[in-house]
């Protein structure tokens, strides 16, 4: 049984919960109104009836409450995690999301599993609301409010990155060795793998971004027949078809 499946059968089983609890609050206020008007034959029907119905809950709860033996620790540890969001986030958003690593790329962010804590990381926020469906809807939130600034953002950081690789006036520079440099700060490579980099070119690329807050218009370079995969950075477009990146011209 999946998680999504799991959750649903118990949302279920909680439902005639409520049904029944529903029922012995309705009898509660009915008590409760006959007190304030003084109708005794109300009030004894009422109390009758809320002490037979609350008799029928706690059995019943307990045992909704054993029948949740989804194992959500091997659930994490596992790859079903990643492929239910992946599935959901492409049927229901038409979000492309990446895996690398056990981890799930959605730029701006990577999702992480902490099974030990029954939760996801998205980014660097704890996120302990599984259900996929909003998951994935987070990171189609995500991606939309941030993927203006962000590319305007990281765009400037190429630029910045260009200017200390190469004195050229118009540098031209590999996005591999402008992710080296990137690298070389404590931390940023284990925030950013190689797949977030290259979503994020693949979001400027697709942005109406076309210079630098300085004025610096640039062009995206692909690989010529010489270039080895491990230079470039290959994303899959919204058709599924692989964009490779090689490098960044500024003019």
């Amino acid at each position: 049984m999946s998680l999504e499946e799991a959750l649903k059968e118990q949302e279920i089983q909680v439902d005639g919960l409520l049904k029944s609890a529903n029922k012995y609050v309705g009898a509660l206020k009915a008590w409760k109104k006959a007190c304030q008007i003084g109708h005794i034959g109300n009030l004894q029907k009422a109390a009758a009836q809320s002490e037979e119905l609350v008799g029928g809950l706690p059995i019943p709860t307990a045992e909704v409450k054993s029948a949740w033996t989804f194992d959500v620790r091997s659930y994490l540890e596992g790859e079903e995690w990643r492929k239910d969001i992946q599935d959901v986030a492409q049927a229901k958003f038409n979000l492309r999301i990446v895996e690398e690593n056990e981890t799930l790329i959605s730029s701006p962010v990577v999702v992480r599993s902490q099974p030990g804590s029954n939760r996801l990381v998205l980014g660097k926020v704890a996120w302990p609301t599984l259900q996929p469906a909003v998951v994935a809807a987070e990171l189609k939130r995500l991606r939309d409010r941030a993927a203006g600034a962000n590319s305007q953002e990281f765009l400037d950081g190429l630029y910045a990155a260009a200017q200390h690789l190469t004195k050229e006036a118009n540098p031209l520079v590999r996005f591999k060795d402008i992710y080296d440099l990137f690298a070389l700060t404590p931390g940023w490579k284990k925030e950013n793998p190689p797949a977030a980099f290259g979503q994020a070119i693949y979001a400027l690329h697709r942005s109406e971004i076309r210079a630098t807050r300085a004025g610096r218009r640039f062009e995206i370079e692909y690989p010529s027949g010489n270039a080895k995969d491990k230079d470039l950075f290959i994303v899959m477009d919204e058709d599924g078809r692989p964009l490779r990146y090689y490098a960044i011209q500024f003019r």
